[in-house]
């Protein structure tokens, strides 16, 4: 019985790990651009963009028009020769037309370009979507490599301490210490167990918060690559901050969608200008019809004749010239005009954000460096304190008081030490994204 009970648990430990899937960071990211909202919204823009601009493109082409009409008149009717006779009379008629504009003042070239270009800018607000989505989901999963980590000082952190609580029962049974300190290490280790149940809290919080940027249903079977297999911990370099902006100037998609936009803007201005200038159009038609006269002694040839004898064709070019349509052409301009003033400063808005963005992510990049550095220092200066703490504890040279605080500190330094690691790391890579 007891076999079947091994081989099962066995059984249901490998299903377990097998089921839980550990995500890598650019599968994070792969994922979140597939399925997160905000990605998608920015998908359907585009798409509302491209058939603007196809509709844009296509109004080049001809229109043709099919139509029928059934008619009753009573007292003077017109005929198949256009003469009205006294007549009550009947009469069907069909047609077909087609019109094509020749030239419009460039109104359709410049709404063609316009529509293009605000394609082009939509594609480029959804890379800009994409990169603050990833810079959202590195630090999502930054914090929950750290908190990773955390959970494991802490429970190292217990470990120790029911360690130190076992050797204080040995010295205290030995007669090496008093009995207040076998309380006190039991104190120790359930302030230990206490904080390794708020890291392990900490650390399922941050897992939803990446999971909710991914879309994903549960938390369930869910973590991350391990701090250890992390390929991020690297030292990296800082690039230059001035080389950093001049190249997100012409590469960041925000800035690249701006600029788009006010070309947009121009070609827009110089569509509504183009009612002022005359426009050609080119017309051609077929129509017949059919009449029925009521009035007794009146022959009504048959239908398939009329259709055949009453049928006309025309063709035909039509000049329209403006000359006053109440100064709507002339606001419109300057509505437009307002856009182009309007969208140069959003650029220039933009610029100084994107220099504000860069500056800050460069000098927190040098500060969380600076504080790495110091963070590790004071860890392996309390790394070596705990270690002659804990010798001197051993040899009775040092009380429990001592003991702790040092120990305390000990942990203190290597979360500090963690978090400014993992900061430093994000950081440099928040600069990274400009230089990409």
């Amino acid at each position: 019985m007891k076999k079947i009970i091994f081989i099962i648990a066995i059984i249901t430990t490998a299903f377990s790990l097998h089921a839980q899937k550990v995500w890598t960071l650019d599968e994070c990211v792969d994922y979140a651009m597939e399925h997160n909202l905000t990605i998608l919204q920015s998908v359907v823009s585009q798409n509302s963009a491209s058939f603007q601009y196809k509709m844009s493109k296509n109004a080049w082409l001809p229109t043709v028009n099919a139509e029928a009409s059934q008619s009753l008149g009573f007292g003077q009717s017109p005929s198949a020769n256009g003469v009205y006779v006294q007549n009550n009379s009947a009469s069907t008629s069909f047609g077909i037309s087609l019109g094509m504009p020749l030239f419009n003042g460039l109104n359709l070239y410049y709404q063609t370009k316009a529509s293009n270009l605000g394609l082009e800018a939509s594609k480029k607000d959804l890379e800009a979507a994409k990169y603050d989505l990833k810079l959202l989901i590195m630090a999502y999963y930054m914090q929950v490599v750290y908190n990773k980590e955390l959970k494991a000082v802490a429970e190292k952190q217990l470990s120790l301490t029911e360690e130190q609580y076992a050797k204080t029962q040995q010295m205290f049974e030995l007669g090496k210490v008093a009995e207040s300190n076998v309380y006190e290490s039991a104190a120790q280790v359930a302030t230990a167990k206490s904080t390794l149940v708020q890291a392990d809290n900490t650390l399922m919080l941050s897992i939803l918060d990446l999971v909710q940027t991914l879309e994903l249903e549960s938390v369930d079977d869910f973590d991350v690559v391990s701090p250890e297999d992390f390929n991020g911990m690297t030292s990296p370099s800082l690039p230059s901050q001035e080389t950093t902006y001049e190249f997100a100037l012409q590469h960041q998609p925000k800035i690249e969608a701006a600029n788009m936009r006010l070309e947009k803007a121009y070609s827009d201005v110089k569509s509504r200008k183009s009612a002022w200038y005359p426009s050609l159009s080119l017309y051609a038609g077929y129509s017949t019809g059919y009449y029925n006269y009521f009035s007794q002694g009146y022959v009504n040839d048959p239908f398939e004749d009329q259709l055949s004898n009453n049928g006309r064709t025309q063709v035909g070019v039509r000049l329209s010239i403006p000359i006053f349509n109440a100064m709507q052409t002339k606001y419109n301009v300057n509505i437009s005009k307002l856009s182009i003033e309007n969208q140069e400063i959003a650029i220039n808005t933009a610029k100084k954000e994107l220099r504000k963005e860069i500056q800050q992510a460069f000098y927190n990049a040098v500060a969380s460096e600076q504080k790495y550095k110091a963070a590790e220092e004071t860890y392996n200066a309390a790394e070596i304190a705990y270690r002659y703490s804990s010798e001197s504890y051993d040899a009775g040279k040092a009380n429990l008081l001592e003991l702790n605080e040092s120990k305390n500190r000990l942990f203190k330094s290597e979360s500090e030490m963690l978090q400014a690691k993992y900061e430093y790391i994000y950081r440099v890579k928040v600069l990274d994204f400009y230089n990409q």
